[in-house]
This record gives structure tokens, C-alpha cells and sequence, in this order.
């Protein structure tokens, strides 16, 4: 079966319940997929998602005492570990059919730090992408707190950064957009986005960024220099989208790719350009090797997450969903 398994970050506030209302929108969008395919799908190939709640608790001392206190606090740890797990089954059962819930449906697990616990269980359970909601920033945008920066430095699976204020959205999404650059990281990104395009039966959008920065005064080229350079990068990226596009049409016949390229004069603006709506996810790369503070955090990317309207999906290089391959992958069968 298609299955796409999901793991939500879960704390029992408004973090916690946007990450669920994504995992519900992915869900939704599964359900959706099923009938009138394109692409003619066997019963066990049918789209479908899975999702379960993880909480990461404080890892309390590893050898008990006769301490009353020590006693006191394991209980509550304990005990604040079930009442998360009870309300992420709450909110979870409020936006998934029964069917979508993975098991368990929601646990939680010690750790020191929360974000080794979600990557111990995302690997336990051989999940497909982490989501996490954003805990600070203005509405509808995600800002990274200690737990997302940590993940994007060590993260082997995409990673759902979740804007503020997202729980009340509601049914499938409609685009698949990712942002392409030609390079090894974005080429991963465009697997995974063609992945999730295909596997939901969406539109798979191609689009790339072209910030115009601020004139000089003098101006060093000359007036007009910026504009000349930006158009030069746009019909560049152009070319660059067009190639890629073939590429995905190639691996799946199903898809038909459109490109765009955002230009305007600060990241608001381009990627207002590119017509980011309600419905879309926005897929990044990122190099996952090597101090991810040196390719990441501070360089593009994390101005487009910072930036960006829309959920946004950071692919590590060689994750798991990017590496897949539809059945139905040659033109023969299409």
C-alpha cells in the first residue's frame, strides 16, 4: 500500500494541534486520491496516511532511591506523559477517520532532549515525516524554537515546519510546490515533492526564487544593473525548472508539471510572485552531512521557511521518501 507515515511533535497546546491539523490536511488528501485516478492503481496501491502523536518527556534519574521526593517527581512525569497522551488521541480522533490512526496513536517517550526523542522515534517506527508546529512568531508564519533548529541539523527524515494558527485549516491539500535550484539538495527535494504529487494525485508545481537586492547609490554597474541581472537569473532558472519537469514527467507519467520563477525585492514579494495559496506545501532541500549550520540555517532556505505562507517540507538529502519510486514508473505502463 502507499502508505505515508507520519509522526507529529505533540504538546497539548496550539503548537501541538496545528501539527495535527496538517497531519489531518495530509490525511484528508490521501482519502481523496483514491478514486478517479489518473494512473489506474491496484487495492494495495492505494493512497493512504498514517499518523500517531509522540511526547518526549524529561528523562528522570536512571536508578530509583528511597527519596520521597525523587518518588514524587517520577510520578508526575509519568503522570503529565498520560495526560498528553490523551489529549493528542483527542485532537487526533477529532480530524482523522479511525482508520488513520496509526499504533499506538499516541505515546510518549524520555528523553533529555526533545528532539533525540523524535528521531529515535521516527526511527522506530520508520516514519515518513515529522511535523512539527511553530511555538512563537506572528500568525500564519513558523518561526523555529530549540527543538526544530536541532532537528534541522539532524534530521534523516523530512521535516512538516507547521505555521502558527494552522489547526483551523481544514480538507485536502491541492499543490505540491517545491523550490528547485539545480542542485544535488534541490534534486532530492523534487523526488520527495514528486513522490507526495504522485501518491496524492495533486499538481506538482516547480518554482524558483529570484530576490531582487537593492540598488547601489551610485550605482556600480550602472542603472538598470540589478534588473539585468535578475532577468538573466530568471531565464536561467527557467531553463533549470523545464529540465527538471522533464525529468519528473520521465519517472512519473501521471504528472505534468508547471514551472514558475518568483522575482521582487525582498522574500515577502517573491514568494507572493509565485501565487503561494491555502491549499499548497512548499518542499525545500537541505544537506543533512556536515554542520547543518553552514548550509542551512541563515542561508536561503531559512528565509523561505521564515517567509513562506504555506506549510513547508525540508528534505535531508537521501531521506527515505525521496528514495521511493512508483509502481507504474515507466511510460510503458502509463
Amino acid at each position: 500500500m502507499a502508505t505515508t507515515s507520519v509522526l507529529v511533535g505533540w504538546l497539548p497546546d496550539d503548537s501541538g494541534r496545528d501539527a495535527v491539523g496538517w497531519a489531518g490536511r495530509a490525511a484528508a488528501t490521501a482519502r481523496e486520491a483514491r478514486p478517479g485516478r489518473s494512473v489506474d492503481r491496484a487495492p494495495s496501491e492505494q493512497p493512504r496516511v498514517l499518523v500517531r502523536c509522540c511526547t518526549v518527556l524529561p528523562r528522570t534519574w536512571p536508578f530509583p532511591t528511597s527519596n520521597a521526593a525523587d518518588a514524587d517527581y517520577r510520578r508526575w512525569v509519568r503522570d503529565r506523559g498520560d495526560e498528553s497522551v490523551r489529549a493528542a488521541h483527542d485532537a487526533l480522533t477529532d480530524v482523522l477517520h479511525p482508520d488513520e490512526l496509526d499504533q499506538p496513536a499516541a505515546f510518549h517517550v524520555d528523553n533529555p532532549a526533545e528532539s533525540a526523542g523524535l528521531i529515535g522515534a521516527a526511527a522506530t517506527h520508520h516514519t515518513d515525516i515529522v511535523v512539527l508546529g511553530s511555538t512563537d512568531g506572528p500568525p500564519g508564519r513558523f518561526s523555529s524554537g530549540s527543538t526544530s533548529d536541532a532537528l534541522l541539523h539532524s534530521s534523516r527524515v523530512p521535516l512538516a515546519l507547521v505555521p502558527r494558527g494552522y489547526a483551523e485549516r481544514r480538507g485536502p491539500f491541492r499543490r505540491i510546490a517545491c523550490a528547485y535550484t539545480g542542485t544535488a539538495e534541490s534534486d532530492d527535494a523534487v523526488d520527495t515533492a514528486a513522490v507526495l504529487a504522485d501518491r496524492w494525485n495533486l499538481q506538482l508545481h516547480l518554482v524558483a526564487f529570484a530576490p531582487r537586492r537593492s540598488t547601489t547609490f551610485p550605482p556600480l554597474g550602472g542603472y538598470g544593473a540589478e534588473d539585468l541581472v535578475t532577468a538573466q537569473w530568471s531565464e536561467q532558472a527557467t531553463g533549470l525548472l523545464r529540465a527538471a519537469a522533464t525529468r519528473v514527467g520521465t519517472t512519473y507519467p501521471a504528472l505534468t508539471p508547471t514551472c514558475a520563477v518568483g522575482v521582487g525585492g525582498g522574500w515577502e514579494d517573491v514568494l507572493r510572485s509565485v501565487d503561494l495559496v491555502d491549499d499548497d506545501v512548499l518542499v525545500l532541500g537541505s544537506s543533512r552531512p556536515g554542520p547543518l549550520a553552514r548550509v542551512f540555517l541563515g542561508s536561503t532556505a531559512t528565509k523561505i521557511v521564515r517567509h513562506s505562507p504555506v506549510p513547508v517540507i525540508v528534505v535531508p538529502r537521501g531521506s527515505r521518501l525521496g528514495s521511493a519510486r512508483p509502481a507504474h514508473s515507466s511510460k510503458e505502463t502509463a
